[in-house]
């Protein structure tokens, strides 16, 4: 009796909430799990498992019924197959028919034991193709005539396949040969993925071998599966496969690999692989682009905000690099001279003139936004239309692109620059493109951005957005938090700083509270995340830089928020103080076990100075009792830095004593433990410093005037404490000095008014 598929089911399934992939030879078991699942909802599981058979043709309504039934499952499973599976199962009858087809294709175990044996007898040919031996390989296509597009193993590559992804100093040659070899072969044979060999070498950032393959076949760079083309995946590949994107760029000509679905996707790839230049470019080209990626989970301007190293408020640069003016004198300088996209293409002239059939050399040589335009203009005057005109503006145009390369060497920050000054200007263009939408649909594609960016630390990007899109300032996420509430949760001290470029309305801003009653003040006494507490060494420090967040926030709001309760009655002191309870533990052990280590240091060099002192060198004058070496200059270095070693080892163990026994309350975190701790740092280092300075003048006192090759080895081996000690403990020092007296990290960093 065939089971009746009431018409709701006809109208209500939605296949894609369902099985949310498409059935290729590599997911099968993935793919099974969904489809059965949602057989299984629907009871129609029968249809391919056989416990539901066929009624006889003369049952008339039963057979007719079932029919319809098996017509419904055979539906859902053809249109979850990728087009390659598709063309395999379409002369099947029956859903069973296809069920058991597929797999017998499809099964990866079943396919290991059928074919084992016949991947084993192609092992010569797949050593062959990559280790690059054409001798080898052509003495097994003379004995096997279809071997050339014979899958080598399970992933269904061919020798092409193999060949393209070897790069080694052979595969040029090898794969020159083999595409020879295959006369007449449109070389578009594809793995388990539906890959040709152009997406392999587009992968691999092999233009050599793209460039045979596409003389061949120029279809091939329009040869796409799922709507992933070659160019997504040099895209994806990033600067490893940027000439191979170069050049795709130029013979790729279906519209589909730049525009729908599949252009977003192309988009997001160059972003994700850093190629903010060429998505800049490709969302001038298709502006719908931006307009059309409204994907909260991924969205091109969602995967900018994410990129932690895009911008230079993410970049972990020097404190010379990250100071804002010379950085941005050098920008100035740099892209005023030489434009980034400018450069980017004379770099690339050579493979742009590989592909490109340009007829109007003039626009194509003629240099744009440069510092050499008004010369060349001249020389258009001057010259015409001649050869050496062309000649010498292509001349002109290298020599910028070296000088480039040359600059980027000699000032690192240089090629960081260039890469936070293209994906400002992405920024930027992404969001001109969408001004002119609605509002309802600029804030469902730059909401989860400006967000995200908060999130991350990207400033520039928040600036951007809410330069374009001012309302969006004050947008909140599901629980009530804006970009400050996001900043202080997750400590980005760059983008907290815009308040500070604020105008009156920050206080509009500031006494915002979120879902759970939670001012930004109880947002500042939570623990920070621990990747941002990582930012600073020892937890000492960890809390040094909370109790500045909490300060830093308790300033902006107003008092009587200071006493403010949320959800769970409690203000937000008392948020900080339970927050960070485990911290301020964490803490006072850490400080003690500093200034226990260092007292016995501290201690060691004072046991040196003062048996150092009542024994002196050289001795006593029986007669006088004075010194020997009194009246000689080295002594009195010895018994200067002696002495001076002495009080600094017995300053240094006082202050590591109070150290010791300080109170530990949170207050004491932010400047008197630290402060201490600088103290004792000094001393102790200054004291060790003396006490080689001393050690040194005994030995020139002792051994040094009648033996003066002693001195250089003496000398050298007294640094060795002194550097060991800058090694190890002067980053900790230095961090505690910048951390507690220097400029700190909050204030306003720019003049540009944010809102």
């Amino acid at each position: 009796m065939a089971i009746e598929i009431p018409s709701r089911y006809l109208l209500a399934v939605n296949e894609a909430n369902f099985v949310s992939i498409k059935l290729s030879k590599s997911n099968y078991s993935l793919w099974k799990a969904q489809i059965v699942c949602l057989l299984e909802s629907q009871e129609l599981v029968g249809f391919v498992d056989g416990t539901i058979t066929s009624p006889l043709e003369t049952d008339g309504l039963d057979y007719l019924q079932w029919k319809k039934s098996d017509r419904f499952v055979k539906g859902l499973i053809l249109g979850s197959l990728t087009e390659q599976v598709l063309r395999d199962v379409l002369d099947k009858a029956t859903a069973r028919d296809v069920w058991l087809e597929l797999d017998h294709i499809c099964n990866p175990q079943f396919e290991e034991d059928s074919d084992e044996e016949d991947y084993n007898q192609y092992l010569p040919l797949y050593r062959a193709s990559l280790d690059g031996t054409w001798e080898k390989a052509e003495a097994f296509f003379n004995r096997d005539n279809n071997a050339s597009r014979a899958p080598l193993n399970s992933f269904l590559q061919t020798a092409l396949h193999v060949a393209v992804g070897a790069k080694n100093d052979n595969a040029k040659h090898f794969v020159e040969k083999l595409v020879a070899s295959m006369a007449d072969d449109p070389l578009d044979m594809t793995d388990c993925l539906g890959s040709t060999p152009l997406h392999y070498a587009a992968r691999f950032g092999n233009l050599h071998a793209a460039k045979i393959l596409v003389a061949r076949n120029k279809d091939l760079p329009n040869i796409g599966c799922d709507g992933l083309f070659p160019i997504h995946d040099a895209a994806e590949y990033g600067y490893n496969s940027m000439d191979v994107y170069i050049y795709l760029l130029g013979v790729t000509t279906v519209l589909d690999s730049y525009t729908g679905s599949s252009g977003i996707r192309l988009l997001r790839r160059l972003i994700h692989s850093d190629m903010y230049d060429f998505a800049t470019e490709l969302v001038t080209k298709h502006p719908d682009l931006a307009k059309n990626d409204t994907d909260e989970r991924s969205s091109a301007l969602k995967e900018l905000a994410m990129k932690e190293f895009a911008f230079r408020s993410g970049s972990r640069l020097n404190c010379w690099q990250q100071s804002e003016s010379r950085l941005n004198c050098w920008q100035r300088l740099f892209f005023s001279l030489f434009p980034s996209g400018q450069l980017q293409e004379d770099a690339h002239e050579r493979i742009r003139n590989d592909i490109e059939n340009v007829t109007n050399e003039r626009q194509m040589l003629k240099p744009k936004n440069c510092w050499f335009s008004p010369i060349c203009e001249r020389i258009y005057f001057i010259t015409g239309e001649s050869y050496q005109r062309i000649y010498f503006i292509t001349a002109i145009k290298k020599l910028g692109a070296f000088l480039f390369v040359v600059l980027e060497k000699i000032v690192p920050p240089l090629k960081h620059n260039k890469k936070h000054y293209n994906a400002l200007k992405l920024a930027e263009c992404l969001c001109e493109k969408i001004e002119s939408l609605s509002h309802e649909e600029v804030v469902s594609i730059v909401s989860r951005p400006l967000l995200e960016a908060a999130r991350y630390g990207s400033y520039e990007l928040v600036e951007i957005i809410v330069r374009k899109f001012p309302s969006l300032v004050h947008f909140t996420d599901r629980s009530g938090k804006n970009i400050f509430h996001i900043a202080i949760e997750h400590r980005c001290e760059n983008v907290f700083n815009l308040v500070y470029q604020m105008s009156q309305h920050r206080h509009q801003l500031m006494i915002s509270i979120d879902s759970s009653r939670n001012t930004m003040l109880h947002l500042a006494g939570k623990l920070a995340p621990q990747n941002k507490l990582n930012l600073v060494s020892g937890p000492a420090l960890h809390m040094q830089r909370e109790l500045q967040w909490f300060k830093a926030v308790k300033k902006l709001v107003p008092p009587s928020y200071w006493e403010f309760g949320n959800n769970e009655d409690k203000i937000p002191a008392e948020v900080f103080t339970k927050e960070h309870a485990e911290l301020k533990i964490n803490g006072e052990e850490w400080m003690k076990a500093t200034a226990n280590s260092c007292t016995i240091a501290a201690a060691l060099v004072a046991t040196i100075a003062f048996a150092a002192a009542i024994t002196v060198p050289g001795g006593n004058n029986n007669e006088s009792g004075l010194p020997i070496f009194s009246r000689n200059s080295a002594f009195s270095i010895f018994a200067i830095s002696n002495a001076a070693s002495l009080f600094a080892s017995s300053t240094s163990m006082l202050v590591f004593l109070s150290v010791l026994t300080s109170r530990y309350a949170e207050e004491d975190f932010l400047y008197a433990l630290p402060r201490s701790l600088i103290l004792g740092l000094f001393t102790l280092f200054l004291s060790i410093t003396l006490m080689t300075l001393s050690f040194s003048a005994t030995v020139y006192l002792v051994s040094g005037q009648r033996k003066s090759y002693v001195l250089v080895p003496v000398a050298t081996l007294a640094c060795l404490p002194i550097i060991s000690f800058v090694l190890m403990q002067f980053p900790l020092l230095a961090a505690l000095i910048s951390s507690t007296y220097g400029r700190g990290i909050f204030g306003k960093k720019s003049n540009r008014p944010f809102y």
